[in-house]
């Protein structure tokens, strides 16, 4: 198995900028119907990741605890 190389974080800083706003290539397009269509269709059932799995009490909690400080900041 090949070693997995980590990027610097200088590194992760400029992808990040140069994903953004219009520099991204997808910037301003939208999915069409029938691809949205497509890429549904390619995670469902076993295709999916989390098929067959449940989330532990632990993660349960993470996910909530997250999703609570998520609505505070709206607010």
């Amino acid at each position: 198995m090949p070693k997995k190389r980590k990027h610097s974080l200088k590194t992760r800083k400029l992808m990040s900028q140069k994903a953004k706003g219009k520099k991204n290539p997808f910037f301003g397009k939208k999915h069409t119907t029938k691809a949205k269509k497509k890429i549904s269709q390619a995670s469902r059932g076993k295709k999916n990741p989390m098929y067959g799995r449940k989330h532990t009490p632990a993660t349960k909690r993470k996910i909530r605890a997250a999703r609570l400080k998520a609505v505070s900041k709206k607010k």
